[in-house]
């Protein structure tokens, strides 16, 4: 302990040691022959405990909660403290605001499920036209390769052999041409030919040559420019198609995902409002509660003393415990120990209980729960926080209800054969503890150390000795 708590601590028990010891010193000033009162130090058991009120609680309990969603007015309730029957209505709940939600949330069902048939046609078409267009432009893509392929393997050696065949055609024609003028011009000489037949095989003479060098500039012309040009172009239309077909692919997916997370998005929402439609649904249950087992149907404690207790037309919040049925076969008791105490209690310490309405018998009980953080509901008493902690009665109990006014006295610690003194035989003088020790007929101050103390005697650590002999009712002349 604290030494600022332990002088707190001695301080209110010497208060009220002082009552005693001058109780104890009128009744001798009354006796002049026993003027002083002496106590012979020896070694003795020593209890510690500590006691503090509670309320009898039990242990295992079925709680009947509001388990509908937002908030309900309570239009039935059994009395509080009535025996009850499992499977017996205790409390019947106005289910107006859950017909609500269940109407709102069957139109937003509705709903989403026309939006999810929507968006699975919209899939169903978009991944259809996605797949024609892809089809299209592979078939296109082919189409460009195979006039490519053909050009190359075929039309470009076609038109060579064309313009060199009409090449040879036209020397083979001008050949002719120049032998017919040849005769021409011989027979007209000689007078077989008219003139004219003469110009006219000239003409064609001249015709002839033209004719040859045209076509021998079309074959130039079909190396050189033509046919390079041609497959270029048919180069670039196969590039262009796979370029096309590319882009149409990608757009497709982009299309198809776009669709495809539209459905799930129509789907998740259309599962989420299926599911809170079923959940309301189940609600409608709710509506009514009953007993889970045979017992004693309790109200829970309100948590500020002004709020009224539960009735016909209290409102309820999802949740909000309306009743609870206590198991009788285990109890326990709930104390709020001061600040100053909570560090010599632990879990399975022994204690006693003693209830109000039974104050002749005791139970055998043990520590079961301490906190670890004050009771934030409590009120600051002499500046100490409350801890709750709570002490498992170990004895069979029965005929008693849970709320009844209980008292803990809590077993700290059982010293055995130790020096101990009274506590009015005690007197604090600055920081240390004093005593008065009889030598013949003087009472010789003494500085002593303490230990544990209990309502009555305080364990002495040293300064005293077995047969000591101390003063008692300390008089007020000594300081």
């Amino acid at each position: 302990m604290k030494s600022s708590q332990k002088i707190i601590w001695l301080l209110i028990i010497l208060i009220a040691g002082s009552f005693i010891a001058y109780g104890i010193f009128n009744k001798f000033v009354s006796d002049p022959q026993k003027k002083y009162v002496y106590y012979t130090v020896k070694k003795n058991d020593l209890h510690i405990s500590i006691k503090e009120k509670g309320t009898l609680k039990a242990i295992n309990q079925h709680s009947i909660k509001n388990k509908l969603s937002g908030k309900s007015v309570i239009l039935s309730i059994i009395p509080e403290g009535s025996s009850v029957k499992k499977g017996q209505l205790l409390v019947e709940l106005d289910p107006a605001e859950t017909m609500k939600q269940l109407a709102q949330i069957q139109i937003e069902v509705e709903t989403s499920k026309s939006s999810y048939i929507t968006a699975k046609n919209d899939l169903s078409i978009e991944e259809s036209t996605v797949a024609s267009e892809q089809r299209t432009s592979l078939q296109e893509t082919k189409f460009a390769e195979m006039d490519l392929k053909k050009f190359i393997e075929l039309d470009k050696n076609q038109q060579i052999r064309e313009a060199e065949s009409k090449i040879t055609t036209e020397e083979e024609s001008l050949r002719l041409a120049q032998e017919k003028f040849r005769w021409s011009e011989k027979l007209t000489k000689k007078g077989f030919e008219t003139k004219s037949q003469l110009d006219r095989d000239r003409l064609e003479l001249i015709n002839s040559k033209k004719k040859l060098d045209s076509a021998k500039s079309k074959l130039i012309m079909l190396k050189k420019f033509d046919l390079p040009k041609k497959e270029e172009k048919l180069k670039s239309a196969v590039a262009e198609a796979n370029k096309k077909n590319n882009r149409l692919t990608k757009q497709g997916e982009s299309k198809i995902r776009r669709a495809k997370g539209q459905r799930d998005a129509a789907k998740r929402k259309l599962d989420f409002n299926t599911a809170q439609l079923i959940k309301i649904k189940a609600q409608l249950k709710h509506t009514k509660l009953y007993a889970p087992v045979d017992g004693i149907a309790l109200y829970p404690t309100q948590k500020y003393n002004n709020t009224p207790p539960l009735s016909i037309g209290s409102p309820v919040t999802n949740n909000k415990e309306i009743i609870y049925i206590p198991g009788l076969n285990k109890m326990k008791v709930e104390i709020k120990v001061p600040e100053l105490h909570i560090s010599k209690i632990k879990t399975n310490q022994e204690a006693l209980i003693t209830l109000d309405s039974i104050s002749n018998k005791q139970y055998k009980a043990t520590v079961s729960k301490v906190s670890h953080l004050p009771d934030r509901h409590s009120y600051w008493t002499a500046g100490q926080n409350n801890y709750i902690t709570e002490i498992t009665i170990n004895d069979s109990i029965s005929g008693v209800k849970p709320s009844i006014s209980a008292t803990a006295e809590i077993t700290i610690a059982n010293l055995k054969n130790v020096i101990s003194i009274p506590i009015q035989a005690i007197k604090s003088k600055k920081d240390k503890y004093i005593c008065f020790i009889k030598k013949g007929d003087k009472h010789i101050e003494t500085e002593i150390s303490l230990g544990l103390m209990n309502n009555s005697h305080v364990e002495v650590t040293s300064g005293l000795k077995s047969g000591d002999t101390v003063l008692l009712n300390i008089p007020v002349t000594n300081k």
